[in-house]
């Protein structure tokens, strides 16, 4: 991805928190709260002053779909890149697409939303958290993927992977035992909370760990080759 389109995304992103913000400061100072503290929906009329509020949430979707649409197309055009590059090197990747994983903060959203009106999906931004890891992906961008990069790599996966797991089952558990009819919500919502958060944790350690292992390993080599 481009460094123009990162800062577009993070342009844009920015603009859409301060959207959201001037338009929640508004409907609490100005509009009694409407369609910020939760409300019956099936009793709502339209005022006039709903739509500083209705307009922000109009532009955080479209922002959601655009962020969406970026990564796929990134995603694509990197697999794409892929085929036709030489053997023997990691994918180019820019170092700044990890300031995407700030996104994750916005899972906390879904405190409000799920107060408001029982929106739960805002929880799910959570697994941005694992965009972190382009940062380190970064640091290794198209360096020799040699036979001992490999290993680190397969070793740095199968870590992630059985700490994922092992959270996955205390999950798992957690959810059996609080899986009862008064608390059925906040089941959900933890089932929600820690598959993203577990997900945004395996992607992050991943390459945090194949970067450590790398980094590790050229500092032995570089030991014995002093010697």
């Amino acid at each position: 991805m481009s460094k123009s389109k990162i800062k577009r995304l993070i342009i844009l992103g920015i603009i859409t928190v301060i959207c959201m913000v001037g338009a929640s400061a508004y409907a609490l100072n100005c509009n009694g709260g409407r369609l910020v503290y939760p409300m019956n929906f099936k009793e709502y009329h339209f005022v006039a002053k709903d739509l500083p509020m209705i307009g922000a949430m109009v532009i955080v979707l479209m922002y959601v779909i655009y962020l969406a649409v970026s990564l796929v197309q990134y995603s694509l055009l990197e697999r794409r890149n892929l085929k036709g590059k030489r053997p023997g090197k990691t994918r180019r990747v820019n170092p700044k697409l990890g300031y995407l994983g700030f996104f994750g903060f916005a899972g906390f959203f879904g405190i409000f939303t799920y107060l408001h009106d029982g929106t739960v999906f805002p929880f799910c931004f959570f697994v941005f958290f694992g965009f972190f890891g382009f940062f380190y992906e970064g640091k290794m961008s198209n360096i020799l993927a040699d036979e001992r990069f490999l290993a680190n790599k397969r070793e740095a996966e199968r870590k992630a992977l059985g700490i994922g797991y092992k959270m996955s089952f205390l999950l798992l558990v957690l959810a059996g035992i609080f899986l009862d009819g008064p608390w059925l919500n906040l089941t959900a919502i933890l089932l929600i909370c820690g598959m993203s958060l577990i997900l945004g944790l395996v992607q992050f350690l991943s390459e945090y760990l194949l970067y450590r292992y790398d980094r590790m390993d050229s500092e032995d080599w570089s030991s014995e080759e002093d010697v």
